[in-house]
């Protein structure tokens, strides 16, 4: 009878042991891939908010903003190409919290610029106003920082969470402050603190291992 608990007690553990080598192994793919396409997002937000902000700040005209769609564009066909070489990772419950996590990140800030002009529409229709107050910059950059922070924590890298934390931090203050095209330096702060750091994190990490 006690052969056979130690048997057990033995299969649970190897069993376990195996699990954490696999997330383990997982997390370390992970790492590599999720580097480039960090350093990509944090080049093309830090180069089109600089970009935008020069072009509003001569023409007085916050129409520019509608570059952040070509970016987004630009860098959707950029991650597919990428996506071709990278190392596939097995699909774990990490790569599915990271996965989802930008996932709403992209539905929440897309869905929330949208609401601002239903709530417009629908302030004009009912004659409240024709100006819709709403610091969108503060809540991307309180929703970017909150993603950032959650992969950070899932894979375990407390420099990628300080980063995060810096980045989320200034940015806030910024964008309590600033109106107008400057409140595009939020997003060159993001840009490099918040992605393009810790995309070189992970790929020093990567060669270090």
């Amino acid at each position: 009878m006690e052969t056979i608990v130690n048997k057990e007690n033995l299969s649970t553990e190897n069993s376990l042991k195996i699990i954490a080598e696999t997330m383990e192994r997982s997390r370390k793919t992970i790492a590599k891939n999720l580097g480039k396409p960090l350093i990509l997002w944090g080049c093309l937000v830090a180069v089109t908010a600089l970009v935008i902000y020069f072009l509003w700040s001569k023409t007085g005209s916050p129409v520019w903003n509608l570059l952040w769609f070509a970016m987004s564009a630009i860098g959707v066909v950029c991650n597919i190409i990428m996506d071709k070489n990278k190392e596939k990772a097995p699909k774990t419950e990490v790569s599915r919290i990271i996965g989802k996590t930008w996932m709403w990140f992209g539905i929440f800030a897309t869905g929330f610029y949208f609401l601002i002009w239903v709530a417009a529409l629908i302030m004009r229709y009912f004659e409240l106003g024709n100006i819709v107050v709403a610091n969108m910059t503060l809540v991307i950059a309180l929703l970017m920082g909150l993603c950032g922070v959650i992969t950070g924590v899932v894979m375990k890298m407390k420099s990628v969470v300080a980063c995060l934390v810096v980045a989320t931090a200034i940015s806030v203050v910024v964008a309590l402050i600033c109106n107008g095209p400057a409140q595009l330096l939020v997003f060159v702060v993001l840009g490099i603190l918040g992605l393009l750091i810790p995309g070189f994190i992970l790929q020093n990490k990567t060669k270090q291992n």
